[in-house]
């Protein structure tokens, strides 16, 4: 606090208190992960973790994408939560409740409660209910991805046709994300879909205003047809970052590193 004096009336002095401006408040002060395996880290070589495991985890590349000063992203999403996601999202929607982060990451949070168990749609449409109840709990910006069309992970064995939605069951899901997600305006709903069937398909990617360009994005994915390789961890958290900005205009662009190289190289550098 600072003492000034201006000259009154009268001749008189009087002295008046300048209060210091207070800083805006860092929108990246604690961002924490939450989510299955693409936000983990999963090798399907390494299903119990180890090393290169480690350098798909995204926390590595969202803190190496943010260039603003900032603590580093706490990672509370497990690679086993498609065991029993109900028990998994409990212990983490609490965890995040109790870090009072200032930003949300839920990639793939919600795609146990489309895919996995499930007798019929109607089954797994209130399974995914479930999962939007859970997330009403963080009463902070989220980032939540939508559910992507994984069905050609069949053919790596990585999961089971049974565990995949139908078609409609996976379009509902979506549908009802997009309408939950107009009630509460904290909520960004990221394209994880489009980011999947780009991948897929090779095609082009655009990630603020540039692009990766077809043929190339395929090597984004592993041989599983299902979880980002660290390079696609690094254009994931991009894409993240991506449809934060436009949806929640207090976290800046200008604080992003729209690079991917620069990004994938920063974050694997920083792997212990």
């Amino acid at each position: 606090m600072r003492l000034g004096l201006f000259a009154g009336c009268f001749g008189l002095w009087v002295a008046v208190v300048a209060m210091p401006l207070e800083a805006a408040p860092n929108p990246w002060q604690r961002v924490v992960i939450i989510g299955a395996s693409a936000s983990a880290g999963f090798l399907l070589a390494e299903p119990l973790g180890g090393t290169n495991t480690t350098r798909c985890r995204l926390n590595y590349y969202l803190d190496a994408a943010i260039t603003a000063p900032h603590p580093a992203a706490q990672n509370l999403a497990a690679s086993l939560m498609f065991l029993n996601p109900e028990t998994f999202a409990v212990i983490q929607i609490a965890a995040v409740t109790n870090a009072a982060p200032t930003l949300v990451v839920g990639a793939d949070f919600l795609f146990w409660f489309c895919y996995g168990r499930g007798r019929n749609d109607a089954e797994r449409a209130q399974r995914f209910e479930t999962g939007l109840k859970y997330l009403e709990e963080i009463h902070c910006p989220l980032v939540v991805g939508d559910i992507p069309d994984a069905s050609s992970a069949t053919n790596s064995g990585i999961i089971s046709s049974a565990q995949v939605p139908s078609e409609p069951a996976r379009r509902a899901a979506n549908q009802r994300l997009h309408e939950w997600a107009t009630t509460h305006p904290l909520v960004t709903v990221l394209p994880l879909a489009q980011f999947m069937h780009a991948t897929m398909a090779n095609e082009a990617l655009r990630l603020h205003g540039s692009h990766l360009p077809a043929g190339k994005t395929r090597a984004l994915l592993q041989s599983d047809r299902l979880h980002p390789n660290p390079q696609g961890a690094a254009v994931l958290a991009l894409g993240i970052l991506d449809a934060l900005v436009v949806q929640q205009t207090n976290f800046p662009a200008a604080d992003i590193c729209w690079n991917p190289q620069q990004v994938f190289r920063v974050g694997s550098d920083s792997i212990p």
